[in-house]
């Protein structure tokens, strides 16, 4: 569903939403100060925007989705699957792509401009995940490393989780080359994720259908998952996508905190 405070706009999830005992967002561009080609609500301090402005566009955030500033962590992203366990909000985690904490009064998040954000709840632990999977986090499989994480740390059954695929680059626009399409077909065999473009050697990749799939191999029910099926790419009123402004772009923000 969508959600709008003071001009600011976010997503909530569903089957999240289900539960009181957690709070999350996926954000949009809607609202905020940042200006040009990063106009809205930029959150991002690494794509050359005034620091002011994305401080205060967090202020904006966080007014509107009741979660203070000073609690939101996130990772250093580089594409990669390393995985990160929050025991303290001064925590600082270089070089990784998913959080995941069972401390109460902490946002994890990610950030992202056409890669897929997926969040986690274990209702029955009591532990939340955050997990940046571009094409590389992927076919790598993050989310499916991620859970076995919170598996051996915490205790949590795949079949208890909960769920949500957020805003990310579409099915019907994301195109990869031949490099890329080797590498799913080897993470995917039965290769139900690519479409072929005629004429071509690229083909399409459905990032939502390929973290669908490896959720539910990972052990969470199908009927647990929610897809936001919102593509950044195509919606550029909503959404900052680094393939459609090619890397002039802004960064979204989404975060799962356990109240």
């Amino acid at each position: 569903m969508t959600k709008t405070v003071n001009n600011t706009t976010y997503f909530l999830f569903e089957n999240l939403l289900s539960y009181n005992s957690i709070n999350h967002f996926t954000s949009t561009r809607l609202g905020g100060i940042s200006t040009g080609h990063l106009s809205g609500l930029n959150l991002g301090y690494t794509v050359n925007d005034n620091p002011e402005n994305v401080k205060h566009n967090f202020e904006l955030l966080a007014y509107a989705t009741a979660i203070p500033q000073a609690a939101i962590v996130f990772p250093r992203q580089t594409n990669g699957v390393n995985i990160g366990i929050l025991k303290s909000v001064d925590d600082i985690f270089p070089d990784t792509d998913a959080l995941i904490t069972n401390v109460s009064g902490v946002c994890i998040g990610i950030r992202t401009a056409d890669c897929v954000p997926v969040l986690l709840y274990d209702p029955v632990q009591k532990v939340i995940a955050a997990i940046h999977s571009g094409w590389k986090g992927t076919v790598e499989k993050i989310a499916k490393s991620t859970i076995e994480r919170m598996m051996k740390e915490f205790g949590t059954q795949p079949r208890d989780l909960i769920a949500a695929i957020g805003p990310s680059i579409g099915p019907d626009v994301y195109e990869v080359g031949p490099d890329v399409i080797g590498y799913v077909k080897q993470a995917f065999t039965e290769n139900t994720v690519l479409v072929p473009v005629k004429n071509n050697e690229k083909a399409f990749f459905n990032l939502w259908e390929a973290n669908k799939q490896v959720l539910i191999e990972s052990g969470i029910p199908s009927n647990q998952i929610e897809i936001a099926e919102m593509c950044t790419y195509s919606q550029p009123e909503l959404f900052y996508s680094a393939r459609r402004d090619k890397g002039k772009t802004g960064r979204l923000a989404t975060g799962i905190m356990m109240i």
